[in-house]
C-alpha cells in the first residue's frame, strides 16, 4: 500500500512538473516601445488580439507627432496625430521597424530606426 501511494505521489509530481515547464515556456509578447522628445510609439508583432502586428503613437507636442513603419518587403505606413492625442492600428504584416518623429520648427524630427 505503501509502495502504490509513493509511485502515485512520484506520478503527479511529474505531470505537474512537466505541465510547469510547458506553461513556462509560452513565449512572452515583446514589444518595442519609442520615445523621442515629446512623443511615444511601440509596435509589437504578436500583439495577442488576433492581429498579425500592431502600431501605437501618443504625442504632447505643441505641433503633434508620428509613427512611421517598415514591414520587411519594403512597404510601411504612417500615422500622425495632434497634440494630447493617441491612435493605434492593426497591421496585416510583422514591422521590421518604426521610428516616432514630432512636428517641431515647421519640420519633422525623428528618432532612430527601431
Amino acid at each position: 500500500m505503501k509502495v502504490k501511494n509513493t509511485l502515485r505521489a512520484t506520478a503527479v509530481a511529474l505531470t505537474l512538473a512537466v505541465a510547469g515547464t510547458a506553461l513556462a515556456a509560452q513565449p512572452a509578447s515583446a514589444s518595442t516601445k519609442i520615445y523621442y522628445m515629446s512623443t511615444q510609439g511601440e509596435y509589437d508583432n504578436n500583439p495577442g488580439n488576433g492581429a498579425q502586428a500592431w502600431v501605437w503613437v501618443w504625442s504632447n507636442g505643441a505641433a503633434g507627432g508620428r509613427i512611421v513603419w517598415e514591414h520587411y518587403d519594403g512597404t510601411g505606413g504612417t500615422m500622425y496625430v495632434g497634440h494630447g492625442v493617441s491612435a493605434s492600428r492593426n497591421v496585416s504584416k510583422d514591422i521590421w521597424r518604426a521610428r516616432v518623429c514630432e512636428h517641431y520648427s515647421g519640420t519633422y524630427s525623428c528618432s532612430p530606426w527601431y
